[in-house]
């Protein structure tokens, strides 16, 4: 039986204690990760199960098509108490019934394996039930999400339904341009050949203007933000971020971006304009950044700061160094600029801890077996040679293979001196958007 954390008690016996469910946290949270890929597709090992820990698999940052959500990694785990898993459904030949059941299957999935594990998880289906658990539990907390909603979404009932089974946020638009709109396409060849037909567009019509959010992509979003939902901009091609902005300024929705990029330093369809980053915090959201180092490889980046990379001394690029440099620019950016330009003659050093929650900027892992995680930065596979007598952080010696190697991330932040408040900040954050999209659903009584 989990018992009350002592503070908290003497809280109680003092007075002085808010109800735990109004009380702010600091967590780390992972924004999104997809323990249920091999439901999606079955050639993944499957996720959340226990291995033996006397004989672990042997894992590397390079894991393509592997599953490492072991739930030996996940409970009970310093670099992400709170987890967000994404279910998922392939986006070719899957018609809106089966949709909606592989859905359904890996949500029943999750919270199958927490009722079976109930002394190590739980799951969370209100900011409510988020914020006691933290509080009065050492569990890890799981909540859910939607990564893509094609064939799944085609009404306001249909959005009022996944949020009747708890899910937090849904992804508007994935990876293959749907009924909804443009999805991004990156630089590399994967995204090129999944979403061929944009890809061709662009070779064949250049400079014809991009299309953006149909006409039930903003519907979609009013349907999925009166019924609770956030929605999720990340994977948006430019004209369908523009778009969704503009939409969600007209009606006062505020935005998510759970694993998106900086465009100034990653100059691609993923990487997001600093005028847009303003206008999420303008309108009280918040962006997020994929932690991997491989996932915010620099691409065409500004001379300002092509220069500040070339500049840095020890810096392995594709390691944790360049997870490093994004989030630290990025929170320059937001700190600073996008600051000043919302709190009208203050600035950030000046709010109290509650205001800074406003710009907190959120990380997301995205283990889900299609994506490399960050190389070492020390052996064979790194840039630096190992010295004897020296220790070093696990994630300096082995990259990131999986979600266990998260608090060690962390660590080497903070010991390099990186300010992780934002990070913190963002579970709470979080919280307050999602609290503010329900109370949204209670005014239009829905």
């Amino acid at each position: 039986m989990t018992s009350f954390p002592r503070w908290t008690f003497l809280l109680f016996l003092l007075g002085f204690a808010a109800p735990l469910s109004g009380q702010p946290i600091r967590e780390y949270m992972d924004l999104q990760t997809h323990p249920t890929m091999h439901m999606a597709y079955g050639f993944f090992g499957q996720g959340l199960e226990y291995i033996d820990e006397s004989h672990p698999p042997k894992l590397s940052h390079k894991h393509l098509l592997t599953n490492v959500n072991y739930a030996n990694f996940i409970e009970q785990n310093e670099g992400a108490r709170i987890i967000v898993h994404g279910a998922i459904v392939p986006e070719v030949l899957v018609s809106k019934r089966s949709a909606r059941k592989r859905i359904l299957a890996q949500l029943a999935f999750v919270n199958d394996f927490v009722e079976a594990h109930a002394d190590r998880f739980a799951v969370a289906r209100s900011p409510q039930e988020v914020r006691e658990l933290v509080h009065t539990t050492d569990k890890t907390i799981i909540l859910h999400s939607i990564e893509g909603a094609k064939r799944l979404l085609d009404g306001p009932e249909d959005a009022r339904f996944w949020a009747d089974q708890g899910v937090a946020f849904m992804t508007l638009i994935h990876l293959i341009d749907d009924e909804f709109g443009t999805a991004a396409v990156l630089p590399d060849l994967s995204t090129r050949v999944i979403n061929y037909r944009a890809a061709l567009k662009g070779v064949f019509a250049p400079k014809r203007k991009e299309q953006g959010l149909t006409e039930k992509g903003r519907q979609a979003i009013q349907w999925l933000a009166d019924a609770g939902i956030m929605i999720d901009l990340t994977h948006m091609s430019d004209a369908s971020r523009a778009d969704a902005l503009a939409y969600m300024e007209a009606e006062g929705i505020p935005p998510l971006v759970t694993h998106d990029m900086f465009k100034p330093v990653q100059n691609h369809a993923r990487g997001i304009a600093p005028e847009d980053i303003l206008r999420i915090y303008r309108l009280g959201g918040m962006v997020s950044l994929p932690i991997s180092g491989v996932s915010n490889l620099p691409h065409d980046p500004t001379p300002t700061y092509q220069a500040r990379i070339d500049a840095l001394e020890e810096y392995c690029e594709g390691s944790i160094d360049t997870y490093r440099f994004t989030y630290e620019v990025l929170k320059e950016y937001v700190e600073g600029e996008v600051a000043e330009n919302l709190l009208s003659g203050s600035s950030f050093r000046q709010l109290t801890e509650s205001g800074k929650v406003d710009f907190a900027i959120g990380f997301q892992t995205d283990f889900n077996g299609w994506l490399d995680h960050h190389r070492p930065r020390y052996g064979e596979e790194g840039c630096f040679e190992v010295e004897a007598g020296q220790e070093y952080e696990a994630v300096e010696l082995e990259g990131m293979p999986h979600p266990g190697l998260l608090a060690s991330h962390w660590r080497w932040l903070e010991k390099e001196g990186v300010d992780l408040e934002p990070v913190l900040r963002a579970s709470e954050k979080f919280l307050q958007m999602w609290e503010s999209f329900l109370e949204r659903r209670e005014a239009v009584g829905k």
